[in-house]
């Protein structure tokens, strides 16, 4: 299936715009664009289909196998989040959300990138804590900045 080079274009544009101007591969159902989000990384697909649609996914968690508390984790999370749904597939957690190309506008592509990288970057470390598995991106050491810690107490 092809896509139309008016969708095409807007979809690039509309991406462009949310990155601020940054870079964005010219063939979007080709090559992802990648946003880093913390310790996530989040990416924007076109995928040829009909109709045509934006597929905004973060996988959360990589080389991880797969158990029944673990799709037990992520069923309860279903639950509770709007939009964004979580799955295991291919040893990854990942996160998604779906657009319809042709009717995409900006307010629908920024809330959904923002609401896969929130919560892509709020799951992922809970989720290694409980399950294991590898981040797309090591977070930072832990503050011992006085105004970091409860009561301003460093840790010893």
């Amino acid at each position: 299936m092809s896509i139309d080079a008016a969708v095409r274009a807007r979809v690039h544009r509309l991406l462009t715009d949310y990155l601020g101007g940054q870079s964005v591969p010219a063939d979007l159902s080709a090559t992802p664009a990648a946003i880093r989000s913390g310790t996530a990384v989040v990416y924007l697909r076109l995928v040829a289909n009909d109709p045509p649609f934006v597929r905004v996914f973060s996988p959360l968690l990589r080389h991880l196998e797969c158990s029944p508390q673990l799709l037990r984790e992520l069923n309860d999370l279903n639950g509770r989040l709007n939009f964004v749904r979580l799955f295991w597939r291919d040893d990854s957690v990942i996160a998604s959300y779906e657009l319809m190309a042709e009717t995409l506008d900006a307010v629908e592509l920024s809330n959904a990138c923002d609401w896969v990288a929130d919560a892509a970057d709020y799951y992922d470390v809970r989720l290694r804590e409980q399950f294991g598995g590898e981040l797309a991106f090591t977070p930072p050491p832990a503050s011992q900045h006085p105004a970091d810690t409860p009561h301003g107490k460093m840790e010893a």
